[in-house]
């Protein structure tokens, strides 16, 4: 029995292998780079660099640092990731900040026990990758709520004179993620507004975890939290990037009883509560898309903050610029809200320029318009006396 199997294993491979042959040279002309690379922060000094093709295959980064050559592969347990195309690899902060990286992926047409079918590869152009280079003056863009409207979000972006040095996308970039093709929708916002030139800290927002692709999507980052929350660092800043879950609660009808969001950040949480952030930051920053902290799924996020020390709250969901939310909560720590599509034609984007023991602030939209100005203090409670 064990026998006939194995030859029937051995026929059933081999006229896969044969078909992707034939039809080799035809998948092969359309596979390219649909997706281009984004260096994304995914915590423990790590980046990581995620693009996708137009059909799955193989992904892998190549570099210089201190001499040596290096190639770091998209893998999993040893086996190198063949059946998608999104492609994801980790790389060292220290090694990319300041340097120049390219990447790569082949196409796969079929993997077997014993045989597979390769395709060509495709390559990229070397990316020159800026990362913290000591400079005082650090200039963030916030991006949140984008809901699949680049091009306003692009007017509003080119209203500021000034590029950004580090992009924060704080959720709802789309409205679902129901498959792959959504999640590629992120990564062409993130390099549009990146260039893959300056690191991305990505948080998930409650449509982005409406789809089977969502919880997906996490494995992606290859954080070694085991979900989309992480703590890193830009020169003085230390962030601490949380995944606030949905906006309903799990037994919602909306979710037919197929989500558990109660387990997940009650995970997340207990990790929060195991954090002990960098003494030696001079600014330290939650970012997460709701920003509703005093009950998160039962869990007081706001006391957790301050026992932290953070320094300033970034949230986003509620579509409009608010720079004193959460006000009434009396927390010892600034709370403020990016503002993101607003209304049917309206999108609000905000830079963060931080110097001095400062952050000012500006917003302007898609029409030019400047939707806010405001300036916050480190060192000094929201209410303006010495923390």
């Amino acid at each position: 029995m064990y026998e006939f199997n194995m030859a029937i294993n051995i026929i059933i491979s081999a006229l896969i292998v044969i078909q992707s042959a034939l039809s080799l040279p035809f998948t092969s002309l359309f596979f390219a780079i649909d997706s281009k690379a984004s260096v994304f922060e995914s915590g423990d000094d790590m980046y990581t660099v995620i693009w996708s093709t137009t059909l799955p295959g193989t992904g892998y980064v190549t570099y210089n640092y201190e001499g040596k050559e290096y190639t770091v592969k998209d893998e999993k347990n040893a086996a190198l990731r063949t059946e998608d195309s999104v492609h994801s690899v980790r790389i060292p902060k220290k090694h990319l900040d300041g340097n120049t990286y390219t990447y790569h992926s082949q196409h796969i047409a079929t993997k077997r026990a014993y045989v597979s079918v390769k395709g060509r590869t495709v390559s990229s152009a070397p990316v020159e990758f800026k990362g913290y280079s000591g400079q005082d003056e650090i200039h963030a863009m916030i991006l949140s709520d984008i809901h699949e409207n680049p091009l306003n979000a692009q007017k509003a972006v080119d209203c500021f004179d000034i590029p950004a040095n580090l992009l924060i996308m704080n959720g709802d970039e789309v409205s679902m993620m129901t498959s792959e093709r959504n999640f590629k929708q992120v990564l062409q916002y993130a390099y549009r507004f990146s260039g893959g030139s300056i690191p991305v800290l990505y948080t998930r927002g409650n449509h982005e975890n409406r789809g089977e692709y969502g919880s997906d999507a996490i494995d992606i980052f290859k954080t070694t939290t085991g979900g989309l929350y992480y703590t890193c660092s830009y020169g003085p800043l230390q962030f601490l990037c949380l995944d606030s879950g949905e906006d309903k609660s799990d037994n919602d009808w909306t979710y037919g009883g197929l989500v558990d969001y109660t387990s997940y950040v009650a995970r997340e949480t207990e990790w929060m509560k195991s954090l002990t952030l960098d003494e030696e930051a001079q600014y330290r920053i939650a970012v997460s898309h709701i920003p509703h902290l005093k009950n998160r799924y039962g869990n007081d996020w706001s006391e957790i903050l301050t026992q932290l020390g953070i320094d300033l709250f970034i949230g986003g969901h509620k579509h409009r610029i608010h720079f004193e939310w959460n006000s009434k909560d009396e927390t010892p720590f600034y709370q403020m809200l990016d503002g993101g599509k607003n209304g049917n034609d309206r999108y609000i984007a905000t830079m963060l320029t931080i110097k001095d023991g400062q952050i000012d602030i500006l917003a302007y939209d898609n029409n030019k318009e400047l939707r806010g100005e405001h300036t916050y203090y480190f060192g000094q409670a929201p209410d303006g006396e010495a923390a």
